[in-house]
């Protein structure tokens, strides 16, 4: 069923609205606090400290499950926001906002994870972020009320607000049984049957294809609607059903520039979740000859470039981009794709250009205020060096914390180890060793963790202006 969650006041202000949206928060931070909570009640219960332990078991096992159980990502048609206790709080001790209106999104980005393989079918879980005005809204795919949601605030947003995942979440639903359908009505063999084909090359496949299975028809149509079949597979995880609808697409039109792009971001996908070199070497050969058939598709050899970023290919990632700018000027994907480019190159006044030129390029408000903000810290970067080595010091130290925070939950893990084996050979010395480690471990962790989200943030160059 659809939660119906109740809208503040602050949010139902902007008119009429539509019956809100919502998702349950990400439990992150939540099972961060039980975990921590659990730990610190079976350390005190273990010192004798009876009371703390109980107080502690309460607000781990009764507070932190009650927070999580109320806090909601909702979506009025106007404004996302987050409504949990906690977070309000937060918000409102540090002077931030719990919401963004439409109009203050300025990039949503969505990243796929890989929780279950089962037989031939990967189970993603999608994790899509809302950033605008300085604040994050994350959301994470648990049902039926994942999909409404998306269904509800993504089209209302422009594609150069969303990266390539999100705007596949937005053109194609993420219904597995719905899509298997589709494969079974258009003959698409099962994954088992397609298994040993997976490395083989459409070209390979033209004739004994056409032949068995009768896609020979050459239309528009049949092209696309294997494509949008092929997209929609890959997003539930049925990669190799997907691949076998985009190389029968291929084998009707092999010039597409956007349905190899498709293939390719299949293959890509199938290559991680295989593990396979020659896969992933497949996927960047036909991402390749996607550009090459992109026929001057600014929008196409954006989201290109992107790609080739994604694989760590700089040099042809510019290249896209650079084709993107000449076909359809500079254009707000291009521009911040370059931006990155020379960022990478460590060309500070090619960045600050280009950023410029991402908000000269753009309709938006929220992505010409992102692109003007970024355009101003990399200048304040370039023409002050004591601010470039203040920031270029905190992301040195936020590397190592979070280096040193993997370390100590080695350590911590140790620790554990430790004390299960002394419970095991009922050894008081070891018992407490393993307590010890532990305890000094994860306070240390802790404190690494509070400071990184400190660190996290950019140092305001009118603070350090102010001090000069």
């Amino acid at each position: 069923m659809r939660e119906t969650i109740p809208v503040s006041d602050e949010t139902c202000n902007e008119g009429k609205l539509q019956e809100a949206v919502g998702v349950r928060a990400p439990f992150n931070s939540y099972i961060t606090a039980f975990l921590l909570g659990t730990y610190a009640c079976a350390l005190a219960f273990y010192a004798e400290y009876t009371t703390v332990g109980f107080v502690l078991f309460i607000l781990s096992w009764v507070v932190v499950p009650f927070f999580a159980a109320s806090d909601h990502i909702i979506f009025n048609g106007r404004r996302i926001s987050r409504t949990g206790i906690l977070p309000t709080i937060w918000a409102r001790l540090h002077s931030r906002r719990t919401s963004l209106r439409i109009s203050d999104i300025e990039q949503v980005d969505t990243q796929a994870v890989r929780v279950l393989r089962r037989g031939n079918r990967v189970h993603y879980r999608y994790r899509t972020c809302v950033h605008g005005r300085g604040i994050s809204l994350g959301f994470t795919s648990h049902g039926e009320n994942f999909r409404r949601l998306v269904a509800a605030l993504l089209p209302k947003l422009s594609e150069e607000v969303l990266d390539a995942r999100s705007l596949d979440l937005r053109a194609y639903p993420i219904d597995p049984k719905e899509a298997l359908m589709k494969a079974a009505f258009a003959g698409i063999p099962s994954s088992d049957v397609l298994r040993d084909t997976v490395t083989t090359r459409p070209s390979k496949m033209r004739g004994r294809v056409e032949a068995v299975l009768d896609i020979s028809e050459d239309g528009d149509d049949r092209v696309r609607y294997l494509a949008d079949l092929g997209n929609e597979l890959r997003l539930s995880g049925h990669l190799v059903r997907a691949l076998e609808c985009f190389r029968r697409a291929l084998l009707i039109q092999r010039k597409d520039g956007r349905l190899i792009y498709d293939f390719s971001r299949c293959l890509q996908s199938l290559a991680a979740t295989e593990r396979s070199s020659k896969l992933a070497r497949r996927s960047v050969a036909a991402l390749k000859l996607a550009e090459r058939y992109a026929n001057e598709d600014a929008t196409l050899l954006a989201r290109i470039g992107e790609s080739f970023a994604q694989t760590g290919d700089w040099r042809r990632a510019e290249k896209a981009f650079n084709r993107a700018a000449e076909a359809g000027g500079d254009t707000f994907l291009a521009s911040r794709g370059l931006a990155e480019t020379a960022l990478r190159d460590g060309k500070i006044a090619h960045v600050i250009h280009r950023f410029l030129a991402a908000a000269n390029s753009t309709l938006s408000p929220a992505l010409r205020r992102w692109s003007r903000d970024e355009a101003n810290y990399y200048t304040n970067l370039n023409s002050d060096d004591t601010y470039m080595e203040m920031e270029v010091g905190r992301v040195s130290l936020l590397d190592s914390l979070q280096r040193t925070r993997r370390t100590l939950l080695r350590i911590t893990s140790f620790g554990f180890f430790v004390l299960a084996i002394g419970i095991a050979i009922a050894d008081e010395v070891v018992v407490s060793a393993g307590w010890a480690v532990t305890a000094i471990a994860l306070s240390i962790w802790l404190g690494l963790k509070i400071a990184s989200s400190v660190l996290a943030e950019r140092i305001a160059y009118d603070d350090v202006a102010g001090e000069d």
